[in-house]
């Protein structure tokens, strides 16, 4: 069963191709394999951005 990211915060150390480095959102929403999160700064121009489970998995890290 897979982890919910809602109501966490998700810090990214090393970023990814289109999130910098020590990014940090907090998760509000979950859609089926997606999770809307909010952005502290903004990221490709939007603070809103629906990430792919994946993309968590892989290079988020959960704060609390």
């Amino acid at each position: 069963m897979q982890e919910s990211y809602v109501n966490k915060v998700i810090i990214f150390d090393e970023g990814t191709g289109c999130i910098p480095p020590q990014s940090i959102c907090f998760c509000y929403q979950q859609e089926n394999e997606y999770f809307w999160v909010s952005f502290k700064e903004p990221i490709l121009g939007r603070r809103d951005i629906k990430l792919h489970v994946d993309v968590i998995n892989k290079h988020g890290r959960i704060t609390f």
